[in-house]
């Protein structure tokens, strides 16, 4: 796993910034049997932005993630109807998982690539719905949302740019799960699928 990753928000100025990732949330984690209404009261919003200056205005203000008490959430999503950090809003999506060791102290610099590649579209997929992170006691998660898993080209698309903005290493391990398995089960993470995106072969000449 790589902690070289790098993007460059200073690269969009406010008038081509268009992105509608405007929604700063947290909650922390809840019991397994909960119901949809008890969750949603339980999200709090931090922020709402549309321009550059104002992501920054708040963005400095956020608690980096190693500020972060354990079982906290922290979500970024576009602010659109029906869009919320939540299963059921998508029931045919799911989320990109990477999980994050400790003792790696990279989460920082991942989650703030991952924000600013969120707020940049640099996913360059609108089904790209949201990002979120998880402090945990013994891992942390990084997650990228997606809301329609009838396209899996589109699916493996976002993941493989995950790879790259994130600049992991090509035997880093990533999940994916559905969500229609996360209302079965009640958990974003567990169960997930693993993949390893490898690098393309280069094409040979005879």
């Amino acid at each position: 796993m790589s902690n070289n990753a790098t993007f460059d928000l200073g690269k969009i100025d406010n008038t081509s910034f268009v992105s509608d990732f405007i929604k700063y949330r947290y909650d922390k984690k809840m019991p397994k049997k909960i119901d949809v209404g008890t969750y949603q009261s339980n999200l709090q919003k931090i922020a709402n932005f549309n321009t550059v200056e104002d992501f920054w205005r708040h963005y400095i203000h956020v608690k980096r993630p190693s500020q972060l008490s354990r079982d906290v959430n922290l979500y970024l999503f576009r602010d659109q109807p029906n869009c919320a950090p939540m299963w059921e809003a998508f029931p045919q999506g799911g989320c990109w998982i990477l999980k994050i060791k400790k003792k790696a102290n990279v989460l920082g610099k991942m989650w703030q690539d991952l924000v600013f590649a969120a707020i940049g579209e640099a996913f360059e997929q609108l089904d790209v719905v949201g990002i979120a992170m998880a402090i945990r006691s013994k891992e942390d998660m990084l997650s990228v949302w997606n809301a329609d898993n009838s396209d899996d080209n589109t699916r493996f698309a976002i993941g493989e740019k995950l790879k790259e903005i994130l600049m992991l290493d090509s035997n880093t391990l990533v999940e994916y799960k559905f969500h229609a398995n996360s209302i079965r089960d009640m958990s974003t993470f567990r169960n997930a699928k693993p993949y390893v995106f490898a690098a393309a072969t280069p094409a040979t000449t005879n």
